[in-house]
């Protein structure tokens, strides 16, 4: 299973193991289990980093629409999750992978590690794919993620972060951030 689901003290891990045709299915059968959590943490596994865009690049411009428009809705999903939601993103993942990272509402990034971004573009005759890679360096000074930590410590500081987020009925989701 690409997919996975650990709860642990109240934390949520939804993790995502490698990409498939079913990743955001899975993801978004998770979602209403995970709503109950005190927080929950999306642990983005390296595996998930060029085999993504791989994969994008295979597919005809119709299927990568159909899978832009499944990850609008995860991603919305993920949004309005009545709990806090950190990214542990480990590697520099791509696609639907960073996709989902940025939806949380903290992202922990590996040292490593970076984000990027695929596009389609219209160009004279026919559509290009345009990617973008994001250094970590470069997400942590731009606001794309939280910390930027070593590869070991990822998921260890994402769910630290998710604890010291508070969620109640009364505030929809509450996250503080403490200086490293």
């Amino acid at each position: 299973m690409t997919v996975s689901l650990d709860v642990s003290g109240g934390i949520a891990v939804i993790r995502i193991g490698e990409p498939s045709d079913t990743v955001l299915s899975d993801v978004r059968a998770l979602l209403p289990v995970v709503a109950s959590a005190r927080a929950v943490v999306l642990l983005v596994d390296p595996g998930l980093c060029a085999i993504d865009i791989k994969r994008l690049v295979r597919v005809s411009a119709a299927q990568r629409e159909a899978v832009a428009a499944s990850l609008r809705g995860v991603r919305d999903e993920v949004v309005n999750l009545p709990v806090p939601v950190v990214a542990a993103i480990g590697g520099s993942p791509s696609g639907e992978a960073a996709e989902l990272a940025m939806a949380c509402d903290l992202r922990v990034l590996s040292s490593d590690g970076g984000l990027g971004w695929v596009t389609d573009c219209r160009v004279t005759g026919g559509q290009v794919l345009v990617a973008r890679r994001v250094t970590a360096d470069e997400a942590l000074r731009t606001g794309l993620v939280d910390r930027v930590v070593p590869p070991s410590s990822v998921l260890r500081t994402a769910v630290e972060l998710a604890n010291e987020c508070k969620s109640t009925q009364a505030e929809r989701k509450s996250c503080r951030i403490v200086a490293p």
